[in-house]
C-alpha cells in the first residue's frame, strides 16, 4: 500500500501526535519509517548571515531526531531522518514521495489566528505529491 511513512516533526508536543500516529502506521503495515525536521528559514534567515543561526537550528534539528530516532529503533522499526532547510510546508512535501504516507500533526488553530498564521499542515496537503495525514493536536 505504501513505501514508507513520513512523518514531519517540529519538536513540538502536537508533533509528537504525528509521531506517534506514524510508527504505530509503519508497525502495523511493515514499511519503514522516515522522520524529517525542517530547520524552517521563516524562524532563521533574519540572522543565518550574521550568527550562523541556521547551521544551529540544524544541529539542534538532527540532535532531536536522534532522540526521537533510537527508542524507535530500539522497537525494532526501520528508522531513518533527515534535515531539510527552508520553508517548512514546502520542505515537508517534497520530502514524501508518490509512494509515501506523509504524516503531520495541526495545531488546530482557527478563525484570526489561522487567518493571520496560516497552516502549514494544510499547505503540505495542497502541495503533497504523497497522501498525507493530519494528525490532530490533543
Amino acid at each position: 500500500m505504501f513505501e514508507r511513512i513520513v512523518v514531519g516533526l517540529d519538536g513540538s508536543e502536537v508533533s509528537e501526535t504525528a509521531l506517534r500516529m506514524g510508527a504505530e502506521l509503519a508497525r502495523r503495515l511493515g514499511v519503514p519509517l522516515h522522520l524529517v525536521r525542517v530547520a524552517d528559514l521563516a524562524v532563521a534567515a533574519a540572522y543565518a548571515e550574521l550568527s550562523g543561526e541556521m547551521a544551529r537550528e540544524k544541529e539542534k534539528a538532527t540532535r532531536y531526531l536522534e532522540t526521537v530516532e533510537q527508542p524507535l529503533r530500539d522497537e525494532g522499526l526501520p528508522v531513518t531522518t533527515e534535515v531539510r532547510s527552508g520553508l517548512a510546508a514546502r520542505e515537508l512535501a517534497d520530502a514524501a514521495g508518490p509512494g509515501d504516507l506523509l504524516v503531520v500533526a495541526s495545531q488546530g488553530r482557527h478563525g484570526l489566528e489561522r487567518l493571520l498564521l496560516g497552516s502549514v499542515a494544510d499547505e503540505v496537503a495542497e502541495r503533497s505529491r504523497a497522501s498525507v495525514l493530519i494528525a490532530r493536536g490533543s
